[in-house]
């Protein structure tokens, strides 16, 4: 029998090319894939009645640069989703496991859509900018763990921004400032009372402005816990707090009948909690030298476990 080497060489070439092509054929499709849920939250502001935006779709930015867009088309008042209540605007949708650079929601454009209305001139709707109508939220994670759910955590006190003043009003902004991302099956939650004996106690005068403040960290030095401020705004002062302060990682309303008050959707982790009778006049742009806690010795330090909601009241 007569072997035709050439021919079996020939052979051995397909074959061995044909095996690389299927190993890269595997490797191009070693994506996985998990079905997310998205809500949004919020922690409120003061002096508003509505803070409206009308969503067009969300889009996500993995760290391979895949882009992928969902619909939402859907108007959401933020100030309806307090503590620990949330809208759904995404359900059920498919997403590409690991490590996001971006979340980001599309407004949509035109007048009308997306205002606030404040509780001193109710009816009359101020417009809410969003600059190129996205809202750029910052990273997060998705697992192979089955079903996940995240809840976008919006902190009024630090994202909501009058552009220009009252007496020239130019509208507001929501900024990513104070907003976060946070995994539901983790989340934990901090909330409680504030005795009113504490609402005109202190430095106050009368009973208003009565927030509590969050820092991230346990056993801070709370003489340096200052209010919200925010260093890359456009419209920063550059009057900064004394070297070494401690900025809040959020702040909640206190209300002035039940003196209930609360935080929806953290992260588990060490913090310290403070009360302020005096904190209505808190800036999310500017530093106010505001005085917390007030009255002093108001914080306790605290850590949250993963889904726990913790109770801590404040007493005289």
């Amino acid at each position: 029998m007569v072997v035709n080497v050439k021919l079996i060489k020939v052979m051995l070439v397909v074959v061995f090319g044909y095996l690389l092509t299927a190993c890269g054929d595997s490797n191009s499709d070693s994506k996985t894939y998990s079905r997310v849920d998205f809500s949004v939250s919020d922690a409120p502001v003061d002096g508003f009645s509505e803070v409206r935006i009308d969503i067009e779709q969300v889009e996500f930015i993995h760290d391979n640069g895949d882009r992928t867009f969902h619909e939402v088309d859907r108007s959401v008042n933020l100030l309806e989703y307090p503590g620990t209540s949330s809208a759904l605007i995404l359900s059920d949708i498919e997403l590409q496991t690991g490590d996001y650079k971006n979340l980001i929601i599309h407004v949509k454009p035109g007048s009308g859509l997306n205002y606030v209305m404040k509780i001193a001139t109710p009816g009359v709707e101020e417009n809410l900018k969003q600059p190129s109508n996205k809202l750029k939220l910052g990273s997060f994670t998705v697992t192979d763990e089955g079903v996940q759910a995240f809840t976008i955590e919006f902190d009024l006190r630090q994202a909501l921004v009058l552009r220009g003043n009252s007496g020239s009003n130019n509208g507001y902004i929501l900024k990513p400032h104070g907003v976060t991302i946070i995994g539901n099956p983790t989340a934990a939650s901090l909330q409680g009372t504030v005795d009113s004996f504490l609402f005109d106690a202190g430095s106050c005068l009368e009973a208003s402005g009565n927030y509590v403040y969050l820092y991230a960290g346990s056993g801070l030095d709370v003489t340096k816990l200052v209010d919200n401020f925010d260093v890359n705004d456009v419209d920063f002062d550059n009057e900064l707090p004394a070297l070494g302060s401690i900025a809040p990682y959020a702040s909640a309303a206190v209300d002035f009948i039940s003196g209930f008050y609360a935080f929806g959707y953290l992260p588990a982790g060490d913090y310290t909690v403070a009360f302020s009778c005096g904190a209505v006049g808190d800036d999310p742009v500017q530093f106010d030298d505001l005085t917390i806690p007030d009255p002093s010795g108001q914080f306790e330090h605290i850590t949250l476990l993963d889904s726990q909601v913790l109770v801590h009241d404040f007493q005289p």
